[in-house]
C-alpha cells in the first residue's frame, strides 16, 4: 500500500493531539517518506513546522488507531501515559485453532513481565487454514510484538503472521489479521476530557461470515468512529 495515496480517517483532533486510523501495510514512521506520519501531515497540511510526532507505533501489518502529538510537549505527555500503562488498548485478531472462552497469558518476553488477556468472540474456518478463532486481545503490558508472541507461544498464532506464524501458511504475505480497534484514556493536557475511540476492524475481517455475524461486530458497528 502506498502511503502517498492513503486516505486518512481522523477519530480525534484538538490543539494537542491527533488520533488517526492506520491501515495495514504502512509503516507508522521511519526514515522513508512513505510512512503514515507523512500521510497524516499531508492530511493536516502540517500541524506544526516539524509535523506530528507519533506517541507509539503499530506494526507494519497491523491496522488501527495511532496517537500523534502536535508538538513535543504533547507527544511527551502521551508517551508517559503509554509508559505508565494508563491507556486501555483493545485489539481483535484472527488466530489458528479453537481458542477457549478466555486465556490469561502471563509469561515473560525478553526477560520482562508481560501479560495479555484474550477472549474468544467467534469460531469458524478459512480455506487452507482449518479451524480459526476471532478473538479480543488486551495487552496489559506493552512489550514488543506482545500479542503476536503470546498467541504464538500459546499455540494460536495469528493468521497471516509471517514472523510468528506457521511456516508456509497460506495467508502469509497477505496481511496480518490483527487490528487495534479501540483505545481510551484521560487526556493528559485537558482536564476532565476522556478520549474513547472504537472502530470496526478492517474489511478483510468483515468479509468472513462468522466474524461479520458475530455479536461483537454488530455492537461495534453502532459505535464506530470511522
Amino acid at each position: 500500500m502506498n502511503p502517498n495515496n492513503t486516505e486518512v480517517h481522523l477519530g480525534f483532533e484538538d490543539e494537542h493531539l491527533v488520533i488517526a486510523w492506520k491501515p495495514h501495510g504502512v509503516l507508522t514512521s521511519g526514515n522513508s517518506g512513505r510512512t503514515f506520519v507523512q500521510a497524516v501531515n499531508r492530511c493536516l497540511d502540517k500541524a506544526s513546522e516539524s509535523g506530528v510526532l507519533p506517541c507509539h507505533r503499530l506494526d507494519f501489518g497491523t491496522s488501527g488507531w495511532v496517537v500523534f502529538g502536535k508538538n513535543k510537549s504533547a507527544a511527551r505527555e502521551m508517551g508517559l501515559l503509554f509508559e505508565q500503562r494508563s491507556i486501555n488498548k483493545r485489539y481483535v485478531a484472527l488466530v489458528h485453532g479453537q481458542v477457549p472462552p478466555s486465556l490469561n497469558m502471563v509469561w515473560p518476553l525478553d526477560g520482562k513481565f508481560a501479560k495479555t488477556r484474550v477472549a474468544m468472540l467467534a469460531q469458524g474456518r478459512m480455506a487452507g487454514t482449518g479451524p480459526v478463532s476471532f478473538v479480543h486481545a488486551e495487552p496489559i503490558t506493552g512489550r514488543t510484538h506482545q500479542i503476536r508472541r503470546h498467541l504464538f507461544d500459546s499455540g494460536h498464532g495469528i493468521v497471516g503472521d509471517d514472523r510468528y506464524g506457521i511456516p508456509g501458511e497460506r495467508y502469509q504475505g497477505k496481511g496480518l489479521f490483527l487490528c487495534a480497534y479501540g483505545m481510551n484514556f484521560d487526556h493528559p493536557l485537558t482536564s476532565d476530557l476522556k478520549v474513547n475511540l472504537v472502530a470496526e476492524p478492517s474489511k478483510k475481517f468483515r468479509k468472513l461470515p462468522f466474524v461479520h455475524q458475530s455479536d461483537f461486530i454488530q455492537r461495534l458497528s453502532l459505535s464506530s468512529h470511522r
